[in-house]
């Protein structure tokens, strides 16, 4: 069947929402977005920078700065540490596994603004935990290799005790899952079988809200028009063009991006202002920062709020899955753990917008954190989509056209 089904429903769903952009959002915001720049609320085709100019040699080459980035489950350090748990025959899903609190969101509600976000980020991670562990029953029973058996593994999905009821407010959201997990743990791998399946995952998708959005189509349309005015980083980092540029256009390993990268390095260090120190990382990241996932992952872990939060954990995560879990198909995933991660930055989002109902802009870079999708696994011996999603963060997420490298 190529890929899996119900990664084909998300396509589907992912592919309305773009090109009618404006459709009833009562349901279908549940589907997860494929890893991108924001798109709900995004203008792709606005150039906001400048062009500069073509030296190479704008940043000279200077020795990092001796420092420790403030993380613990977010390092590298814990993040190798998690490895060991994911050798072995039947490791698939064990890493995964140790992180299943933390995912659902349990404060405060109190607010209209506070219950649409609760239930709609409870609904996302239950989704995402689920085509977490169906394309791991997917990958076990590919029988890529020389096996000659036919037999079916079962699907698998830990839960917690109380997950149904932190997941969904509705009734019959919970009758939905839970007949949904029964049959990811009984059914045969079949095509009939894997296509109910997925015909229930879209019911359960589009059940809808019983809260009204905290987005709305006017708030979208607002920030699509003025998204890369009220995103620009040039209030905070004056040479941004600049940067990007070199980032952008150099390989890895080359003089100039190893001079930007000490020349970032040194600047984050010395810098105080937290929007700053966010994009000063994010472009350490992409020049090939040896432990740039640990600057991410302190900013992550600040309890601080930015604009730019988005962006540091979408880099945090895919350079975390490249640099340490691994790009094979059959790599450990560990959503759960990636989710943690989500969720501290969402609550410093909706902090944010509880104190300020009127930042239009956070809100929409908060429900584009909510429907990130997991990070897939390609069919076959194609690898996992870190790799190839990392080489995107470096030339084309986050950048306006002009400095994005775009399809020839």
């Amino acid at each position: 069947m190529g890929r899996n089904t119900l990664y084909n429903t998300f396509l589907l769903g992912l592919a309305l929402l773009l090109i009618a952009g404006c459709g009833s959002r009562n349901s279908k915001r549940t589907v997860p977005m494929i890893e991108r720049s924001p798109e709900w609320g995004v203008e792709k085709a606005e150039d906001k920078v400048a062009s500069s100019g073509d030296s190479d040699d704008s940043f000279a080459t200077i020795p990092d700065v001796p420092y420790e980035p403030k993380v613990t489950f977010t390092g590298r350090e814990s993040l190798e540490a998690m490895c060991s748990l994911a050798s072995g025959e039947n490791a698939l899903g064990k890493a995964n596994a140790k992180y299943l609190d933390g995912c659902y969101y349990t404060g405060d509600t109190s607010t209209p603004f506070l219950a649409s976000f609760a239930e709609r980020w409870n609904k996302a991670a239950f989704l995402r935990r689920f085509v977490n562990a169906e394309e791991l029953f997917e990958r076990e029973n590919t029988n890529i290799g020389d096996s000659l058996t036919t037999d079916t593994v079962r699907g698998r999905l830990p839960m917690l005790k109380n997950e149904y009821q932190l997941a969904f407010r509705s009734s019959t959201c919970v009758a939905k899952a839970k007949k949904l997990v029964k049959m990811l743990k009984t059914i045969d791998y079949v095509p009939t079988e894997r296509e109910k399946m997925a015909h229930l995952f879209g019911e359960l998708v589009n059940v809808p809200y019983d809260t009204p959005d905290y987005a709305t189509e006017a708030d979208i349309e607002a920030i699509q028009k003025d998204f890369w005015t009220l995103y620009d980083k040039s209030q905070y980092v004056k040479d941004i063009a600049e940067i990007q540029k070199i980032r952008v256009n150099e390989d890895y390993g080359t003089e100039a991006l190893e001079n930007l990268r000490s020349s970032l390095q040194k600047r984050y260090v010395e810098a105080t202002d937290f929007d700053e120190r966010c994009i000063l990382a994010c472009e350490m990241a992409c020049c090939g920062q040896e432990n740039g996932i640990d600057y991410l992952g302190e900013l992550i872990e600040a309890g601080q709020y930015s604009k730019y939060l988005l962006e540091v954990w979408v880099d945090w995560r895919l350079y975390a899955q490249q640099g340490v879990f691994g790009i094979s198909t059959y790599s450990e995933i560990p959503d759960n753990l990636y989710d943690n991660a989500r969720l501290l930055v969402a609550k410093d989002y909706a902090r944010h917008i509880n104190e300020n109902p009127d930042d239009k802009l956070a809100k929409v870079l908060l429900l584009n954190l909510t429907y990130t999708e997991t990070l897939h696994r390609v069919g076959g011996y194609y690898g996992n989509e870190a790799l190839g999603a990392s080489l995107f963060v470096k030339e084309r997420y986050f950048l306006p056209r002009g400095v994005a490298k775009t399809d020839e």
